[in-house]
């Protein structure tokens, strides 16, 4: 999968489940009763849940790829971006 592809549907896609769970809890029409309602809102959740990890996880990989073709063609590393999830 391209990064840049995502980038672009990743954050969409959290959106809408986001968005779903809310519509789930406050609009009185569609909103499942008893057990239901739990069991919907949990679903959602290990949804955005997984989407987070497997979005971490393509970033990741991707940055390895692009260190390993720079280190294969003798290019010098690119220097660590500092964030606020990684110290060093």
């Amino acid at each position: 999968m391209k990064l840049l592809n995502l980038r672009l549907w990743g954050p969409f896609y959290v959106i809408g489940l986001l968005i779903i769970l809310l519509m789930m809890w406050l609009i009185e029409a569609i909103r499942p009763k008893g057990i239901a309602l739990w069991v919907g809102s949990l679903l959602i959740l290990i949804g955005v849940v997984f989407n987070f990890y497997m979005m971490y996880g393509e970033i990741k990989a991707h940055n390895e790829k692009q260190d390993k073709n720079r280190e294969l063609s003798g290019l010098e590393p690119l220097p660590k971006k500092r964030s606020i999830f990684r110290r060093g």
